[in-house]
């Protein structure tokens, strides 16, 4: 892997406020993360391209896809080990958790929206 590839994923994972400047776009914000600290930390997710159409996980950066991977699992795992069919609220309620939970196993923070939840709970 390169120097470039090696850095540019450092300071998406420190979250270097000037990320979402070679796209132009910032993600609105849903809600806070649920963790002890404050959120302020936190960033938002950054996309790469305009979405077409449906929600992809390709339209954001390789950090937020990292998460997205762990995410999609940790939820997939709760509905398994809990209820196959939860109500939509619930889900909803797991997608937030399985991201936050995902992003500490990444060591990135990265706020969600609700793209992302609907990426995670699809």
């Amino acid at each position: 892997m390169s120097n470039r590839v090696t850095d540019t994923t450092k300071r998406l994972r420190e979250g270097d406020p000037d990320d979402c400047a070679v796209s132009g776009k910032r993600s609105r914000i849903s809600s806070e993360p649920t963790t002890e600290d404050d959120g302020e930390d936190w960033r938002p997710p950054c996309k790469v391209q305009e979405t077409k159409g449906c929600v992809a996980a390709r339209d954001y950066e390789v950090v937020v896809r990292q998460i997205l991977k762990r995410a999609t699992g940790f939820f997939r795992a709760r509905l398994v080990a809990k209820n196959i069919y939860p109500d939509h609220m619930t889900a909803i309620l797991w997608a937030q958790e399985a991201w936050t939970e995902a992003c500490t196993h990444v060591e990135a923070k990265v706020r969600y929206n609700d793209e992302i939840i609907q990426l995670v709970s699809q």
